[in-house]
Protein backbone atom coordinates (compact mmCIF):
# COMPACT_ATOMS: atom_id res chain seq x y z
CA UNK A 1 0.00 0.00 0.00
CA UNK A 2 1.16 3.33 -0.83
CA UNK A 3 0.50 7.09 -1.14
CA UNK A 4 0.97 8.86 -4.77
CA UNK A 5 0.25 12.68 -4.96
CA UNK A 6 0.19 14.61 -7.87
CA UNK A 7 0.79 18.37 -7.99
CA UNK A 8 -0.56 21.33 -9.48
CA UNK A 9 -1.78 20.81 -13.35
CA UNK A 10 -2.82 24.32 -14.62
CA UNK A 11 -4.32 23.52 -17.44
CA UNK A 12 -1.06 21.47 -18.73
CA UNK A 13 -2.68 18.45 -20.02
CA UNK A 14 0.37 17.56 -21.85
CA UNK A 15 2.36 17.66 -19.19
CA UNK A 16 -0.72 15.45 -17.49
CA UNK A 17 -0.89 13.09 -19.76
CA UNK A 18 2.85 12.65 -19.56
CA UNK A 19 2.71 11.77 -16.36
CA UNK A 20 -0.08 9.50 -16.18
CA UNK A 21 1.51 6.98 -18.63
CA UNK A 22 4.07 6.56 -15.88
CA UNK A 23 1.99 6.49 -12.70
CA UNK A 24 -0.55 3.72 -14.19
CA UNK A 25 2.15 1.34 -14.49
CA UNK A 26 3.17 2.52 -10.61
CA UNK A 27 0.10 2.01 -8.95
CA UNK A 28 -2.45 -0.68 -8.40
CA UNK A 29 -5.36 -1.73 -5.59
CA UNK A 30 -4.80 -0.81 -2.31
CA UNK A 31 -2.89 2.54 -2.99
CA UNK A 32 -4.05 6.22 -3.21
CA UNK A 33 -3.85 8.55 -5.75
CA UNK A 34 -4.25 12.00 -4.44
CA UNK A 35 -4.45 14.85 -6.91
CA UNK A 36 -3.53 18.04 -5.23
CA UNK A 37 -5.75 20.82 -6.63
CA UNK A 38 -5.45 24.02 -9.35
CA UNK A 39 -6.20 21.74 -12.37
CA UNK A 40 -7.58 24.65 -13.35
CA UNK A 41 -6.13 28.22 -15.25
CA UNK A 42 -3.21 29.53 -16.90
CA UNK A 43 -2.61 26.93 -18.94
CA UNK A 44 -4.42 26.12 -22.20
CA UNK A 45 -6.61 23.14 -21.75
CA UNK A 46 -8.61 23.07 -18.29
CA UNK A 47 -11.08 21.32 -19.61
CA UNK A 48 -9.12 18.50 -20.97
CA UNK A 49 -7.19 17.60 -17.82
CA UNK A 50 -10.84 17.13 -15.83
CA UNK A 51 -11.60 15.36 -18.64
CA UNK A 52 -7.82 13.09 -18.46
CA UNK A 53 -8.56 13.11 -14.56
CA UNK A 54 -11.78 11.34 -14.90
CA UNK A 55 -10.75 9.11 -17.12
CA UNK A 56 -7.75 7.95 -15.01
CA UNK A 57 -9.39 7.70 -11.78
CA UNK A 58 -12.36 5.39 -13.52
CA UNK A 59 -9.86 3.26 -15.10
CA UNK A 60 -7.39 3.21 -12.38
CA UNK A 61 -7.88 0.42 -9.52
CA UNK A 62 -6.14 2.63 -7.03
CA UNK A 63 -8.29 4.83 -4.78
CA UNK A 64 -7.89 8.12 -6.69
CA UNK A 65 -8.83 11.11 -4.75
CA UNK A 66 -9.02 14.57 -5.69
CA UNK A 67 -8.38 18.07 -3.55
CA UNK A 68 -9.45 21.68 -3.98
CA UNK A 69 -7.07 24.00 -4.75
CA UNK A 70 -7.39 27.87 -4.19
CA UNK A 71 -8.06 28.22 -8.27
CA UNK A 72 -11.07 25.60 -7.77
CA UNK A 73 -12.35 26.85 -4.33
CA UNK A 74 -12.82 30.83 -6.33
CA UNK A 75 -14.25 29.30 -9.42
CA UNK A 76 -17.58 27.56 -7.11
CA UNK A 77 -17.40 30.90 -5.01
CA UNK A 78 -18.39 32.63 -8.46
CA UNK A 79 -20.80 29.61 -9.49
CA UNK A 80 -22.50 30.22 -6.18
CA UNK A 81 -22.66 34.23 -6.69
CA UNK A 82 -22.21 35.89 -10.19
CA UNK A 83 -21.38 38.78 -8.15
CA UNK A 84 -18.00 37.65 -7.26
CA UNK A 85 -15.53 38.07 -9.06
CA UNK A 86 -12.45 37.17 -7.69
CA UNK A 87 -11.78 34.22 -9.98
CA UNK A 88 -12.04 35.94 -13.31
CA UNK A 89 -10.07 38.88 -12.22
CA UNK A 90 -7.15 37.52 -10.66
CA UNK A 91 -6.79 33.78 -11.50
CA UNK A 92 -6.78 34.05 -15.33
CA UNK A 93 -9.79 32.61 -14.74
CA UNK A 94 -11.01 33.39 -18.61
CA UNK A 95 -8.46 30.54 -19.83
CA UNK A 96 -10.31 28.01 -18.56
CA UNK A 97 -13.92 29.55 -19.77
CA UNK A 98 -12.22 29.91 -22.46
CA UNK A 99 -11.44 25.71 -22.98
CA UNK A 100 -15.12 24.99 -22.33
CA UNK A 101 -16.08 27.53 -24.57
CA UNK A 102 -14.60 30.27 -26.95
CA UNK A 103 -18.09 31.98 -27.28
CA UNK A 104 -18.41 32.24 -23.65
CA UNK A 105 -15.44 33.68 -23.42
CA UNK A 106 -15.72 36.61 -25.90
CA UNK A 107 -18.98 36.78 -23.67
CA UNK A 108 -17.53 37.44 -20.57
CA UNK A 109 -14.61 39.24 -21.70
CA UNK A 110 -16.71 42.16 -23.13
CA UNK A 111 -19.33 42.33 -20.26
CA UNK A 112 -16.25 42.45 -18.06
CA UNK A 113 -14.82 45.41 -20.21
CA UNK A 114 -18.06 46.90 -20.26
CA UNK A 115 -18.40 46.72 -15.97
CA UNK A 116 -14.75 48.45 -15.97
CA UNK A 117 -13.77 49.81 -11.83
CA UNK A 118 -17.84 48.89 -11.50
CA UNK A 119 -16.40 45.43 -10.52
CA UNK A 120 -14.64 46.89 -7.78
CA UNK A 121 -16.92 49.42 -5.86
CA UNK A 122 -20.29 47.93 -6.88
CA UNK A 123 -21.94 44.57 -5.98
CA UNK A 124 -22.38 43.56 -10.28
CA UNK A 125 -23.32 40.45 -11.64
CA UNK A 126 -21.71 38.89 -15.02
CA UNK A 127 -23.25 36.58 -17.30
CA UNK A 128 -21.04 33.38 -16.08
CA UNK A 129 -24.52 31.23 -16.66
CA UNK A 130 -23.06 30.80 -20.68
CA UNK A 131 -19.79 29.62 -18.77
CA UNK A 132 -21.12 27.32 -16.46
CA UNK A 133 -23.92 25.90 -19.23
CA UNK A 134 -21.33 24.99 -21.15
CA UNK A 135 -19.45 22.75 -18.56
CA UNK A 136 -20.63 19.20 -18.78
CA UNK A 137 -22.86 17.80 -15.64
CA UNK A 138 -20.04 15.24 -14.74
CA UNK A 139 -17.45 18.18 -14.19
CA UNK A 140 -19.43 20.83 -12.32
CA UNK A 141 -20.17 17.42 -9.91
CA UNK A 142 -16.14 17.24 -10.12
CA UNK A 143 -15.29 20.21 -9.04
CA UNK A 144 -18.39 20.64 -6.57
CA UNK A 145 -17.02 17.12 -4.20
CA UNK A 146 -13.35 17.36 -4.08
CA UNK A 147 -11.97 17.01 -0.83
CA UNK A 148 -9.83 19.62 1.32
CA UNK A 149 -7.82 17.29 2.98
CA UNK A 150 -6.87 13.66 2.81
CA UNK A 151 -5.39 11.64 5.01
CA UNK A 152 -3.59 7.98 4.51
CA UNK A 153 -1.46 5.77 6.55
CA UNK A 154 1.66 7.58 4.97
CA UNK A 155 0.69 11.21 5.21
CA UNK A 156 -1.49 14.11 5.17
CA UNK A 157 -2.62 15.76 1.79
CA UNK A 158 -3.54 19.12 1.17
CA UNK A 159 -3.25 21.45 -1.69
CA UNK A 160 -1.42 24.30 0.09
CA UNK A 161 -0.27 22.33 3.80
CA UNK A 162 -1.62 23.56 6.54
CA UNK A 163 -1.41 26.31 9.41
CA UNK A 164 1.59 25.41 11.79
CA UNK A 165 -0.60 27.60 14.70
CA UNK A 166 -2.99 24.82 14.61
CA UNK A 167 -3.25 20.91 15.16
CA UNK A 168 -4.37 19.10 12.49
CA UNK A 169 -7.94 18.83 13.86
CA UNK A 170 -7.83 22.43 13.77
CA UNK A 171 -7.11 23.62 10.47
CA UNK A 172 -9.98 25.64 8.35
CA UNK A 173 -10.62 25.02 4.76
CA UNK A 174 -8.76 28.34 4.20
CA UNK A 175 -5.38 26.98 5.87
CA UNK A 176 -5.62 23.95 3.30
CA UNK A 177 -6.65 25.45 -0.31
CA UNK A 178 -4.65 29.52 0.11
CA UNK A 179 -2.18 27.70 2.79
CA UNK A 180 -0.35 30.07 5.85
CA UNK A 181 2.91 31.94 5.18
CA UNK A 182 4.74 30.45 7.90
CA UNK A 183 4.56 26.91 5.70
CA UNK A 184 6.51 24.99 5.39
CA UNK A 185 9.23 26.53 7.33
CA UNK A 186 7.51 26.35 10.54
CA UNK A 187 5.54 22.90 10.78
CA UNK A 188 6.62 20.77 12.94
CA UNK A 189 4.31 18.02 13.66
CA UNK A 190 4.88 14.69 13.20
CA UNK A 191 2.34 13.73 10.36
CA UNK A 192 4.12 14.11 7.23
CA UNK A 193 2.38 16.68 4.52
CA UNK A 194 2.68 16.74 0.86
CA UNK A 195 1.14 19.90 -0.81
CA UNK A 196 1.37 21.97 -3.70
CA UNK A 197 0.53 25.49 -4.10
CA UNK A 198 3.62 27.39 -3.31
CA UNK A 199 5.58 26.88 -6.59
CA UNK A 200 8.48 26.65 -4.62
CA UNK A 201 10.41 23.79 -6.69
CA UNK A 202 14.14 23.38 -6.06
CA UNK A 203 16.00 23.61 -9.46
CA UNK A 204 18.97 21.94 -9.95
CA UNK A 205 22.14 22.41 -11.43
CA UNK A 206 20.85 22.20 -14.56
CA UNK A 207 17.73 24.20 -13.94
CA UNK A 208 15.64 20.71 -14.15
CA UNK A 209 12.51 21.43 -10.98
CA UNK A 210 13.11 18.84 -8.12
CA UNK A 211 10.16 18.70 -4.93
CA UNK A 212 11.00 20.86 -1.92
CA UNK A 213 11.78 18.53 0.33
CA UNK A 214 12.23 19.11 4.09
CA UNK A 215 12.07 17.18 7.10
CA UNK A 216 8.33 17.13 7.81
CA UNK A 217 6.96 18.40 3.83
CA UNK A 218 7.35 17.32 0.47
CA UNK A 219 6.52 19.75 -1.94
CA UNK A 220 5.25 19.11 -5.62
CA UNK A 221 4.57 22.18 -7.38
CA UNK A 222 6.75 22.48 -9.88
CA UNK A 223 4.27 23.01 -13.24
CA UNK A 224 5.45 26.45 -13.63
CA UNK A 225 8.65 24.93 -14.79
CA UNK A 226 6.40 23.27 -17.14
CA UNK A 227 7.11 19.59 -15.46
CA UNK A 228 4.24 17.79 -13.80
CA UNK A 229 5.98 15.82 -10.50
CA UNK A 230 4.40 13.54 -8.37
CA UNK A 231 5.82 11.79 -5.12
CA UNK A 232 5.23 8.22 -3.54
CA UNK A 233 5.61 7.74 -0.14
CA UNK A 234 6.41 5.76 1.74
CA UNK A 235 9.52 5.59 -0.26
CA UNK A 236 9.47 8.59 -1.76
CA UNK A 237 10.13 7.89 -5.26
CA UNK A 238 9.60 11.12 -7.47
CA UNK A 239 7.98 10.92 -10.48
CA UNK A 240 7.90 13.46 -13.10
CA UNK A 241 6.47 14.33 -17.02
CA UNK A 242 8.92 15.08 -19.69
CA UNK A 243 9.76 18.80 -20.01
CA UNK A 244 6.85 20.38 -21.84
CA UNK A 245 5.32 23.61 -22.12
CA UNK A 246 2.24 24.92 -23.65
Amino acid sequence: MATLAIGDIHGERGALIGLLKVVREEVGRGDFVVFLGDYIDRGSDSRGCIDAILEFRSASAATVVCLRGNHEDWLLATHHDFTRHSWLLGMDGLDTVRSYSPTAARILNQARREAGLRLYTECIRLPYDVFFSAMPSSHLAFFSELRLSYMTDDCLCSHAGVDPRLTLTEQTARSFTFGDASFPEKYRGSTPIVYGHWNDAVLDDQGWPTPNIGTYTIGVDTIAHGVLTAVRLPDRQVFQSPGWRA
